[in-house]
C-alpha cells in the first residue's frame, strides 16, 4: 500500500506523522523498561496494539513540534533517539522499586542457603532466584493494585507538556542527582527489607560457631541451615503486611522521582 495515497485516506500531513512517529517513540522507551509494560508476558501483537492505541489517545494532546513538516531524516532520527531515551528513563526510575526486591531477595537467599534455588520467570524468560522472583512478582502485583501502570501512562501524557517533542532531554543536572538517588535508595530499600532475616541469621551462625567452639564434636553446622530456612519463612510471613505499607510508601517516592525528571 502507498504510504502517501494511506495518509490523504486518513487525512495526515507529513508533519502530524512525524509527531505521531514521536509520540509512539517516547511510549515505546517507557514500554521497554517500565514495570508490568517491559514484562515479557502475552502475545507481542497484544503488546504492539496497546502500544498504538496509547499513542493515538495521546496524539491529539500533544503540540507539533519546532521542525514539524520539515520531511528531515536528521531530525527525525535525532529527535526519535531523545523521545525514546525520556521514555526510557521514566521507566526505568520506577523500575528501580521492583529491582530493590530483588536484590532483597537475593540476600535473603544467600543467608537462608538457598541461592543456588532458580527458577524460570515466565514474564521476563530468565532464571532468577526462587525469593527473588516471589517478592518481585508480590510486589508487582501491589504495584498493579495501586494502579502503577495507570500512572505511568498519566506520567508520560503529562510529560509532553513539560516536555515538548524537539526540547531535548531533561538538564544534566537532574538526570544525575535522579539517577544517584534512585541507586541509592534501591540498594538502601534492598537492604532494609533484608535486614530482620540477615540480623537473624548472623545470630544464628554465631550461637551455632560458639556451640561448635565449645563441643566440637557437635556437628552443629548440619542443622545451621534447615534452622536458617525456618527462621527466614516464619520472619518473612511475619513482615509481609510491614512489606506491603513499605512497599506502598516507596512505590510513590519513585514515583515522584520520575516525575521530578519529567519536570512535573
Amino acid at each position: 500500500m502507498d504510504p502517501f495515497a494511506l495518509m490523504d485516506f486518513l487525512g495526515l500531513s507529513i508533519g502530524e506523522v512525524e509527531r505521531y512517529v514521536l509520540v509512539l517513540s517516547r511510549l515505546t522507551g517507557m514500554f521497554l523498561s517500565a514495570p508490568f509494560f517491559s514484562r515479557a508476558v502475552g502475545p507481542r501483537r497484544i503488546k504492539t496494539a496497546l502500544l498504538l492505541g496509547i499513542t493515538i489517545v495521546i496524539f491529539p494532546l500533544v503540540s507539533p513540534w519546532p521542525h514539524e513538516g520539515s520531511a528531515s531524516v536528521a531530525f527525525m532520527v535525532a529527535a526519535a533517539t531523545t523521545e525514546v531515551a525520556i521514555g526510557a528513563v521514566f521507566g526505568m526510575l520506577v523500575h528501580w522499586v521492583l529491582v530493590s526486591v530483588q536484590v532483597a531477595g537475593g540476600l535473603i537467599g544467600f543467608q537462608m542457603g538457598l541461592s543456588m534455588a532458580m527458577v524460570m520467570d515466565p514474564t521476563s524468560g530468565l532464571q532468577e532466584g526462587v525469593l527473588s522472583n516471589l517478592l518481585y512478582l508480590v510486589t508487582l502485583i501491589l504495584f498493579l493494585n495501586m494502579n502503577g501502570h495507570h500512572l505511568l501512562i498519566e506520567g508520560v501524557a503529562r510529560s509532553f507538556q513539560s516536555l515538548p517533542l524537539g526540547s531535548g532531554l531533561p538538564s544534566g543536572d537532574v538526570l544525575i542527582q535522579a539517577g544517584v538517588a534512585g541507586v541509592l535508595q534501591l540498594f538502601k530499600l534492598g537492604i532494609l527489607i533484608a535486614a530482620p532475616i540477615i540480623a537473624a541469621t548472623k545470630l544464628l551462625y554465631l550461637g551455632m560457631g560458639l556451640i561448635n567452639r565449645a563441643s566440637p564434636q557437635i556437628q552443629v553446622f548440619f542443622l545451621a541451615m534447615p534452622i536458617a530456612q525456618m527462621i527466614g519463612f516464619v520472619l518473612l510471613g511475619l513482615t509481609m503486611a510491614l512489606f506491603a505499607q513499605v512497599m506502598a510508601r516507596e512505590i510513590d517516592g519513585f514515583f515522584s522521582l520520575a516525575y521530578k525528571v519529567l519536570g512535573l
